[in-house]
């Protein structure tokens, strides 16, 4: 037998590479992640209450450091492989998307009078509310995947 025969015959009876999945290796709820993570970190600096008297009050005088550091920790999650830690990045950045300026406008609904005259929210805290949104369905779209009855979608499937 040759040599380059007989390692012709050896490497057709390997068996094949796995083929590993390309981005987003979970699936949408990571494509919907990559764009909740920098819309938190872009409207947690944004105004997030726009009064008549006082003027804008802006994200990182209101709370919004908070949503800041919770958009930083979501972000890694857009390269993780675990279908569990992208799920835990999502309900991070879903809780503290909703919590936070929610929590605000409640204590400018208890506290500034005449709102739609003297105050409304304005577009970060808009922003923040959709981006929350946005990680908590894609959290309940992954909830399958992360516990194990379901197998991630990969780039073949859709």
């Amino acid at each position: 037998m040759r040599y380059g025969a007989g390692m012709a015959r050896s490497a057709q009876g390997e068996a094949p590479a796995r083929i590993r999945p390309r981005w987003p290796y979970v699936g949408r709820p990571q494509i919907l992640l990559a764009i909740a993570a920098p819309v938190t970190l872009i409207a947690s600096f944004l105004p997030w209450l726009d009064t008549a008297p006082l003027g804008p009050i802006y994200g990182a005088a209101a709370g919004g450091l908070y949503t800041f550091y919770a958009g930083l920790v979501a972000f890694p999650g857009v390269i993780w492989r675990s279908p569990r830690v992208v799920a835990g990045h999502l309900l991070l950045l879903a809780v503290v998307d909703i919590a936070v300026p929610g929590w605000r406008l409640v204590w400018a609904l208890r506290r500034l009078p005449g709102f739609g005259d003297a105050w409304l929210p304005s577009p970060g805290m808009l922003l923040l509310f959709v981006s929350g949104g946005v990680a908590a369905y894609a959290f309940a779209m992954l909830l399958p995947v992360a516990s194990g009855q379901a197998t991630p979608r990969t780039q073949g499937d859709r």
